[in-house]
């Protein structure tokens, strides 16, 4: 496993959370260099480490994976689908036709 890939999505997650890494570490009852080190991959939490991570970010685990897991395409689509949900009608059509654009160019090479 590539334990920078997964410490930058933590990390992500984490922002992307609004949360320091002494905030989270203080939801896990872990130190804070133990969070730098995971995030910069200097170190690979153990499994129920990893899940207690997943569930103070609120996040699905594949989601912290998806760098190193062949097969979280459908997780990522997902994620995709209800971020254009949430988007008005008018901007998802304009996302769509970029997608489409995109896909058109990318079977053709």
């Amino acid at each position: 496993m590539d334990a920078q890939k997964v410490g930058r999505r933590i990390q992500e997650m984490r922002k992307s959370r609004g949360l320091t890494q002494s905030e989270l570490s203080q939801l896990l009852d872990l130190s804070t260099k133990y969070i730098s080190n995971i995030e910069c991959g200097f170190k690979t939490p153990k499994l129920n480490t990893f899940v207690a991570i997943a569930n103070a970010l609120q996040c699905d685990a594949n989601l912290l994976l998806a760098d190193v897991l062949d097969v979280t395409t459908g997780q990522e689509s997902g994620l995709v689908s209800k971020k254009l949900l949430a988007l008005p009608p008018e901007e998802q059509r304009r996302i769509l036709r970029v997608v489409e654009i995109m896909i058109d160019e990318t079977g053709s090479k």
